[in-house]
């Protein structure tokens, strides 16, 4: 990862020089990530395409009076309410019922941007329209993690079940976004602190049907062009079924712990009836505001509940296939169904974070070595809002950063200093390094065209940019074969 530093100081050196590339035919970077999707109009689809939300308000607003920032999610009485208010609050991102279809995003509610493709993606993959995660066209739904066989339902047989997802900002949350990217090629990182009454809401569904997924009847069904396959290279428009709505609260009340509030939702029509309006399925999973440092009991968590509706359908074998998942997060934190059980939802967003100038490696998930409970528990600290993902030098001792890259820094204690939050936003953190990274090769493909003009002058100074577009290729061809599965 030196390699890229150095190469980039040496490219930033040598732009006067460019002369005859500028003239070079190049999509602007910026226009890449604040793209509504890279891929044009799929075959056969003669629908409304996603249009992105990026027009961000240069002024915050006051969210004091709403009901999820009045009620309490800590008191139990208080949770019916709490997640009533949160779920209609969270609809309001759309301009009309997404039961039959995704709507339009509302005013007021924001997109992240570079969500458009993959980090390793290059100017010669959106050419070929090879974008990884990237947004798809019709709905604007991004690659999330696989389900694997039976994390769904024991009648899910077949592995790797697509999931994607959207998720948008409310004003407060969509200033902060403006403030960012100001410089639409180049994120500032001065400030990404989220004020009190930000509102994330993300809609994530799944390509699994009702009969592999019983609980899905009667679920919103939206189109969009995904892969044939997890994997795949291919894309077809296929029919998605909303399974999981995530949110996330700034909220001062929680400071002590994180300063935010986590929770999430299923549908989960378990007897497959008819309801009066689809939401009476979306039940929620749970609540939480710190990640219970140190506890492995479930009955000892105070900053967090799990729905006892829930985990009574859990328990009776209605949701997961129990021989293959039986926790929603680590130890029983509270986490969604497409989640990740190795963690929790403030435990992985707790990751998200940036280095002042390189890309580097991202542990969302616990990696120790040795993988005990005492080492995993690391990741289930509470980060306050705002502060990096860090560890001390014992700390930094157990953990497991795998295999080099030529593209990701590992973790150093003097790299950890430069280490910026990203304010439990992982959409921002992957923005900032994807556009980091798309910058690097359009760098790196005007760079080569010097070399081919001047073979003589450039090539000496610039041998060491060689490694780094083996690796980007590399990262490429990881995303293009195997979506979002985490690198090191």
């Amino acid at each position: 990862m030196n390699v890229s530093r150095s190469a980039l100081i040496l490219l930033a050196g040598i732009g006067m020089a460019v002369g005859p590339v500028a003239s070079q035919p190049a999509v602007p970077a910026g226009n890449v990530g604040f793209a509504s999707s890279l891929l044009d109009r799929p075959d056969k689809w003669s629908g409304d395409l996603f249009k992105a939300s990026y027009a961000f308000p240069t002024n915050s607003s006051d969210m004091s009076a709403q009901p999820w920032l009045t009620l309490d999610p800590r008191k139990p009485q208080e949770r019916e309410a709490y997640y009533a208010a949160v779920l209609a609050y969270g609809l309001t991102a759309f301009t009309g019922d997404i039961s039959d279809g995704c709507k339009e995003v509302a005013n007021g509610w924001y997109h992240a941007p570079w969500m458009t493709l993959s980090f390793g993606n290059g100017p010669d993959d959106v050419a070929k329209g090879n974008i990884g995660a990237g947004r798809e066209p019709i709905c604007g739904l991004t690659q999330e993690r696989p389900a694997p066989k039976g994390y769904l339902h024991a009648s899910q047989t077949r592995d790797d079940v697509q999931s994607w997802a959207v998720g948008m900002f409310n004003q407060p949350g969509g200033h902060v976004l403006g403030r960012i990217w100001r410089n639409r090629s180049v994120a500032d990182l001065s400030d990404m602190r989220y004020p009190e009454g930000t509102f994330i809401i993300k809609f994530l569904f799944t390509e699994a049907s009702e009969a592999e997924v019983p609980y899905l009847k009667g679920a919103p069904m939206w189109s969009a062009n995904i892969y044939t396959s997890f994997g795949a290279a291919s894309r077809e428009t296929k029919p998605m079924r909303l399974l999981q709505v995530d949110f996330a609260i700034r909220d001062k009340r929680m400071d002590a712990q994180t300063g935010w509030v986590f929770g999430t939702f299923m549908y989960a029509n378990v007897d497959a009836s008819t309801s009066p309006h689809w939401t009476k399925n979306l039940l929620p999973v749970g609540v939480m505001w710190g990640n219970d440092p140190g506890e492995t009991m479930p009955a000892a968590f105070k900053e967090q509940a799990l729905d006892p509706q829930i985990t009574k359908l859990r328990d009776q074998g209605l949701l997961f296939d129990l021989k293959r998942r039986r926790e929603f997060g680590w130890k029983d934190r509270v986490n969604g169904p497409i989640d990740n059980p190795a963690s929790s939802c403030l435990s992985c967003h707790g990751t998200g974070q940036v280095h002042k100038q390189e890309n580097i490696k991202q542990f969302i998930t616990p990696s120790a070595r040795p993988a005990t409970d005492a080492n995993k528990m690391l990741w289930f600290r509470n980060i306050k809002a705002g502060d990096p993902f860090v560890f001390t030098q014992d700390e930094l001792k157990v953990l497991d950063q795998r295999a080099p890259s030529d593209v990701r820094a590992d973790w150093t204690l003097g790299r950890m200093a430069d280490f910026v939050s990203t304010d439990y936003s992982l959409q921002v953190r992957m923005g900032i390094e994807t556009s980091r990274a798309y910058a690097n090769q359009q760098a790196i493909a005007a760079v080569n065209q010097l070399k081919l003009q001047a073979p003589k002058t450039f090539a000496k100074k610039l041998t060491g940019l060689d490694e780094l577009s083996a690796g980007y290729k590399r990262e490429s061809r990881r995303v293009e074969r195997a979506g979002t599965k985490v690198s090191p």
